[in-house]
């Protein structure tokens, strides 16, 4: 009886080695695996998370006269006829400019997610070369948001996590704030090596610059907050 035990626990403690071999190679809970809130490459990341355009926050828009504005409204139905898919988007996220130069025109329409422009835009100009114009779309990433939006409050997480960073920056660098972080930075989208992103930034000061001295790395250095979208 007693030999018995002692080969039922020796089992026991052979599987729960086994288990314990195969969690440390990067299963769930192995040390390879990535926590909540960062990245493969260390870097932060934020899922933004879809709402409807309703609640979504929309982009500050320039007034035009009702003439342009009727312009505007022309283009915009071309753009559909050009680009059908397009349709998808609401177009109080489309930020609109038109302007007139010597005889040519140019008409652009750029989807904005939080109110923030990113790099998917439909453009209509005319030049010398091309006095009939022609459409130009560009398109990344970000078009996956097109039937969707962001709050006002997931835009404000954002801009919190970058100014954190960039404060830690300049507390280990042993820079100087002019402004307060959060109020000075833009945050802006854009693709990294195949994902997407939100980066800020600021400009911080030496505390004791050479006299004379001016431009940066020598009176003041960029500084990038970046976060990738899960």
């Amino acid at each position: 009886m007693c030999k018995q035990l002692i080969s039922l626990c020796l089992i026991l403690v052979l599987i729960c080695s086994f288990i314990l071999s195969f969690a440390g190679c990067g299963g769930a809970a192995g040390e390879n695996t990535t926590a909540p809130g960062t990245s493969t490459d260390g870097a932060e990341t934020f899922r933004l998370i879809p709402v409807s355009p309703e609640e979504a926050v929309a982009p500050i828009k320039k007034t035009y006269s009702d003439e342009i504005q009727a312009v505007l409204d022309e283009y915009y139905q071309k753009m559909l006829e050009e680009y059908p898919s397009w349709e998808q988007i609401p177009r109080r996220m489309l930020r609109e400019f038109y302007s007139e130069r010597n005889g040519f025109v140019d008409v652009k329409f750029t989807f904005c997610l939080g109110g923030l422009n990113t790099d998917c835009s439909c453009e209509f100009s005319t030049s010398r070369i091309k006095p009939e114009g022609e459409w130009t779309i560009r398109e990344d990433g970000f078009k996956k948001f097109y039937t969707s939006g962001v709050t006002q409050a997931q835009m404000d997480d954002i801009r919190d996590r970058l100014a954190a960073q960039i404060e830690e920056m300049i507390e280990e660098k042993g820079l100087i704030e002019r402004d307060p972080v959060r109020e000075s930075i833009y945050p802006s989208w854009y693709g990294y090596n195949g994902e997407l992103c939100v980066r800020a930034e600021y400009i911080a000061y030496y505390p004791d610059p050479p006299e004379g001295g001016d431009g940066c790395g020598i009176t003041h250095e960029h500084l990038f907050g970046r976060i990738l979208l899960e």
